[in-house]
């Protein structure tokens, strides 16, 4: 009896360990089957949400796109690749809401790209797994975008062959653990079909964009040189690669609007009112260009509340600006001469409200033309007050050029340059140089504001950037120096010109000063010539006469 009591008890033993046994080899085979974490949230969350992402949707809708939006897009999802830190930041681009404008194949883009890695990464991986799996698929699709010679040019021709290489030594160089690399290798098809296929749409629709850019470019240099005839031809020609390319529209509209035909006034009216309609009646640019135009027919009252507008809603416009503008920053080669860098700092100026497109400046033409000459000198001051309120800066001496083409007005009868001067002190110990200005004059300057303006080596004779100094300062008292602070060469720099400057590469300098009395040039204060003295202030001697001359000559007007 006892001896079957235990044989029993033995029976139960082998049949619980059997069972146990039979539990893991089952939970084994549905670790190597589903890789043994399931999904993470963040995937599950996005997977919900791309559901309408995927949806073919009406063929009308899909065949009409903006095409800067569409290379937006498009740059976007390379930018994402290159800023993101992880899966899960890249997820959070992949479903954050994208422009209607955008052309359908791109919009699926996105969703594509998630559907190709989402199996990569397991809800089971550790944080520092899952960065450094990323950073080893960023970088092998990075690198296969580029393996023609350019982040933007489409690998579409490229050697697949050479592609899976690519890839393949990727993986292997990568610091990962086998189930991870194993992960690459199964998805690696999919990956890499999303990345020639994301080439053939892009290599579509930046041939377009590029022969808009071509056009639009050259309607903006005929700007600036007021060739009214070509910029209306070139602009047209823009407009014929993408009839609502907004800048090529305001182009076109300028040229009409001060090339003299009166035949082009009726095309310029029907243009603006397709800008209002297409920004549901937001766009800046184009009320005040309908200003000048009811100021051309003598519509006064109409004109000035068309520049009171657009004034209001210029402010509105500084993130769509930043967004376009990583457009032109992709265009590095802009950066690289006097020409390109025109090219920016026009647009820069229509979306800002500088120069041609300040709502001030247009309304000091307009009383101007009626004799009122003190009034419209007031409206110059509050376009400067404006443009230090709203922090741009980069267009000041441009809105100079302004005064001086448009508004016939001598800017000698504002400016009082001999009596300002302002010295630049480089600090060994800082990359940041500061600035002190001298009030030569018995008068007390009143709320002033410094902007230096500095020509930097490789750039042209009267082409500079604008760094602002510090902060306003209240009072600067008849015969004293004030100190304003250090410049950040660095970061601007960087941003103006898409290359590193230090103080050292300074060929010649100057600065705006902005103060309740006065809108004046600045030269450097003279320098004494001292024995091994080099860069900039060594080169200030004999030279100040015309650099002042030259500053005054190309960008304040004689």
């Amino acid at each position: 009896m006892e001896l079957g009591r235990k044989s029993s008890k033995g029976c139960v033993v082998v049949l619980v360990c059997s069972i146990v046994v039979l539990l893991a080899v089952l939970l084994t085979m549905i670790l190597l089957k589903d890789g043994g974490g399931g999904k993470p949230e963040f995937i599950k969350d996005a997977e919900e949400k791309l559901d309408e992402m995927e949806k073919p949707g009406d063929k009308a809708v899909r065949d009409k796109y903006d095409i800067e939006q569409t290379v937006m897009a498009l740059y976007s999802i390379e930018k994402a690749l290159k800023e993101s830190s992880s899966f899960e930041d890249m997820t959070e681009f992949i479903v954050s809401s994208q422009s209607e404008h955008v052309a359908h194949d791109v919009r699926l883009l996105r969703a594509k790209f998630f559907n190709a890695y989402k199996n990569l990464v397991e809800a089971r991986d550790r944080i520092a797994e899952m960065e450094s799996l990323y950073k080893t698929t960023s970088g092998a699709m990075l690198d296969l975008l580029s393996i023609t010679g350019g982040s933007l040019v489409p690998v579409l021709d490229a050697d697949r062959e050479q592609a899976k290489r690519i890839w393949q030594k990727r993986i292997e160089e990568a610091n990962l653990k086998r189930d991870m690399k194993r992960r690459l290798d199964e998805n690696s098809s999919e990956i890499l079909a999303v990345l020639f296929e994301y080439s053939a749409v892009s290599a579509k629709y930046y041939s377009e964009w590029d022969r808009l850019c071509a056009a639009r470019d050259r309607a903006y240099l005929a700007f600036y040189e007021r060739d009214w005839a070509e910029m209306s031809k070139s602009a047209r020609s823009a407009r014929e690669v993408f009839r609502h390319d907004e800048e090529s529209s305001i182009l076109l509209c300028v040229s009409l609007l001060e090339g003299g035909a009166e035949l082009g006034q009726a095309e310029a009216a029907s243009t603006m009112e397709e800008m209002l309609e297409s920004s549901n009646g937001q766009s800046a640019p184009a009320y005040l260009l309908r200003g000048v135009k009811r100021f051309k027919d003598g519509d006064i009252e109409g004109a000035v509340l068309d520049f009171d507008q657009a004034a209001a809603y210029y402010p509105r416009q500084g993130e769509k600006i930043e967004n376009r503008l990583d457009l032109y920053r992709k265009r590095a080669f802009l950066n690289r001469s006097k020409e390109g860098r025109v090219i920016i700092g026009c647009y820069r100026g229509i979306m800002s409200g500088a120069g041609y497109f300040s709502p001030d400046f247009q309304k000091a033409r307009l009383l101007l033309a009626k004799g009122e000459r003190e009034k419209a000198k007031q409206k110059i001051f509050e376009h400067f007050f404006r443009r230090r309120l709203q922090g741009q800066w980069d267009k000041v001496l441009n809105d100079f050029l302004f005064c001086r083409d448009f508004l016939g007005t001598d800017m000698r009868e504002i400016l009082v340059s001999e009596r300002y001067n302002i010295a630049i002190e480089q600090s060994w110990m800082s990359g940041s140089p500061a600035v002190t200005l001298k009030n030569n004059d018995e008068k007390t300057l009143h709320n002033a504001t410094l902007l230096v303006c500095v020509r930097f080596t490789d750039m042209m004779k009267g082409d500079y950037i604008s760094f602002p100094v510090g902060n306003s300062a209240a009072a600067i008292p008849g015969l004293q120096s004030a100190s304003f602070g250090k410049i950040d060469i660095k970061e601007e720099s960087v941003r103006s010109l898409g290359m590193e400057k230090k103080w050292k590469d300074a060929v010649e300098y100057g600065a705006v000063l902005i103060s309740d009395e006065l809108i004046t040039w600045a030269e450097p204060e003279p320098v004494c010539e001292k024995p091994g003295n080099d860069g900039v202030e060594g080169e200030q001697k004999g030279k100040i006469k015309e650099i002042f001359d030259d500053a005054v000559e190309k960008i304040i007007g004689k």
